[in-house]
């Protein structure tokens, strides 16, 4: 190669770094760059013309046929590889193979995330230095991978506090411990808790266009709305509620005996005051026009509502319901907090609820099916286990009837089988300490009033995901299978394995 072809192409490739540097220095194509590579161009021209000769020959060769096509091979390899790997990252498939599913969103989260019509952007605030954060982003960022295997309109923005200032100042966050906003077409939540039931809350309540309205009913000595301090209010529950986006209203059926129009739930809360005849005309009218009612009654307090509730199939038995435990002396009577185990696994309200988790009750009565009118349907939600016993009053003598009492019923169908009526749906529970603040957040409870605040506003996406726990294996040996396993395993191994090494080294050491 002549002395001038090899600065033409020396000059070339300093070309082709000049424009490399610049496009990576400003960040963006200058005029700059197209004069350098077209420089490049010129110089490797000049050099191919220069020494044609010699290329030719070059070309020709036996040797350079059989390293280009060794190339070439290599070449396509490289092809083939890249272009797996590009449909891979675009078209990613995981499989979960661990038996509680920790590891998959549920189908809920999985259809809403796949209803996003407009990108979903995704905040995480932190602050560089500040004990856990890293953690923190680790676990949020595989938790956001999994909703960006399902939609690619999921928008992740790690944002550093003292970094871009104005935008923490926009969404009001002033610490650095993690704190994550979705913004979804101009609608805003705020989640500090890194898991899938949370996250899939916020994102129900920023893509749903128009909040719910649930009415509390007043003026028969219902549990307080208002009341946050005491253990026996319901200011857990409005606060719990309004986090959810639904607004909460009073509703005094003494003073106007009719639903407002924008009532999408009607909640009776522990009445121990007996309502009128023209307020329950009223509650037959809002469900015989398709309304949604949530019953909770204090224990042997009906409040004048058996009735009503009888045209939907239900009777209040008027008892106390308590679980059995058993005890050194022999079974007894636990007289702290009814437990319910049993869940219906065909209802949307407790089908994500799991077998062993529970929800508690204060001295509830059971619900019984009665004469149900043809096109109604009762669904027990909520029963004991099958040893609960049900005693008529609180001073407990010997032993009640033994069974498995339902507690909490969904009814749903055409009132009092009207087929020109709309369909109804009804939540009605012997108990309504489970709504108070000593008791919303123990166990299930909270789960079991949002799911059905849900189900009645017709929300069914809103339905809460219960927590996914790691499922341990036990394993559960007798003294004979576990002698077995001593005897069988646990000790001839390491003596066969420590036989088996020493036979080896002498057989290599007298080889």
């Amino acid at each position: 190669m002549s002395k001038l072809s090899k600065i033409s192409f020396l000059f070339a490739g300093f070309s082709l770094v000049a424009m490399s540097i610049t496009r990576y220095l400003l960040g963006d194509w200058v005029p700059f760059c197209w004069v350098a590579l077209g420089l490049a161009v010129v110089f490797v021209l000049v050099g191919l013309i220069k020494d044609r000769a010699f290329f030719k020959e070059f070309f020709t060769m036996k040797t350079t046929k059989e390293g280009m096509s060794m190339g070439m091979l290599i070449i396509l390899l490289l092809a083939v590889l890249g272009a797996v790997n590009y449909i891979g990252a675009r078209h990613t498939k995981t499989w979960d193979f661990s038996s509680a599913k920790v590891n998959t969103l549920s189908e809920q989260s999985i259809k809403l995330v796949k209803g996003l019509d407009s990108d979903l952007k995704v905040y995480f605030f932190y602050k560089k230095g500040v004990e856990g954060n890293e953690e923190n982003r680790r676990l949020f960022r595989e938790l956001i991978k999994k909703y960006q295997d399902h939609s690619s309109k999921v928008q992740l923005d790690f944002v550093e506090v003292n970094e871009r200032p104005d935008l923490a100042q926009e969404f009001g966050v002033d610490k650095g411990s993690g704190v994550v906003f979705l913004d979804y077409k101009g609608r805003r939540n705020r989640i500090e808790k890194i898991d899938e039931q949370d996250f899939t809350s916020a994102l129900v309540k920023v893509t749903r266009e128009k909040n719910k309205t649930v009415y509390f009913t007043v003026g028969h000595g219902e549990k307080a709305l208002s009341e946050n301090k005491e253990a026996l209010g319901l200011g857990s529950l409005k606060s719990l509620l309004e986090n959810n986006r639904y607004t909460v209203k009073e509703l005094s059926l003494i003073q106007n005996a009719k639903i407002p129009d924008d009532a999408d739930v009607i909640v009776i809360a522990g009445p121990v005051q007996g309502f009128q005849a023209f307020e329950i005309d009223a509650l037959e009218a809002y469900l015989k026009n398709g309304g949604s009612l949530f019953l909770a009654i204090e224990s042997q307090n009906t409040a004048g509502l058996e009735k009503l509730v009888a045209k939907m199939g239900v009777q209040f038995e008027n008892n106390y319901i308590l679980n059995q435990v058993e005890t050194v002396m022999g079974k007894g009577i636990n007289q702290g907090p009814t437990m319910g185990v049993i869940f219906s696994m065909n209802n949307k309200i407790t089908k994500p609820f799991g077998r062993s988790e529970v929800t508690l009750f204060r001295y509830p009565q059971s619900l019984k099916k009665v004469d149900i009118v043809k096109g109604v349907v009762v669904d027990e939600l909520v029963s004991t286990a099958p040893n609960a016993m049900a005693f008529p009053s609180m001073q407990i003598r010997g032993e009640g009837p033994e069974g498995s009492y339902a507690l909490v019923d969904e009814v749903s169908g055409k009132w009092a089988g009207d087929d020109n009526a709309k369909d109804f749906t009804a939540i009605v529970a012997g108990d309504v300490d489970f709504l108070t603040n000593q008791m919303l957040y123990q166990n299930l409870n909270r789960d079991l009033v949002l799911n059905s605040i849900a189900a009645l506003a017709k929300e069914e996406s809103l339905i809460s995901i219960t927590p996914k726990e790691p499922l341990a294996t036990q394993m559960i040996m007798t003294e004979t299978m576990f002698g077995l396993f001593l005897f069988a395993f646990i000790i001839p191994l390491p003596i066969l394995l420590l036989g088996t090494s020493i036979g080896l080294w002498l057989r290599r050491r007298n080889a």
